[in-house]
């Protein structure tokens, strides 16, 4: 239960910046910049993705994080 909270208070601090300022591009959302990183980052995507899963499961998990988000950055600079 602290992690769901500790995760919780880390997004609204890291989402309050994007909502405190007025936007310059009324057409561009936040959602609209996450999946061009996405799209631009696939292999660093799937390895934030994993790992935030692996650690869910499986706290100590943490370790093998650095492995999975080096793989995906690893990739994503061989497909560029």
């Amino acid at each position: 239960m602290r992690t769901f909270l500790f995760l919780l208070f880390m997004t609204f601090i890291m989402a309050a910046p994007n909502y405190s300022f007025a936007a310059d591009d009324k057409d561009s959302s936040m959602t609209d910049k996450a999946v061009t990183v996405v799209k631009d980052n696939p292999g660093a995507s799937v390895g934030v993705a994993a790992c935030g899963v692996a650690v869910a499961f499986f706290p100590p998990a943490l370790l093998i994080c650095g492995g999975a988000l080096a793989a995906g950055v690893g990739v994503d600079h061989v497909s560029k």
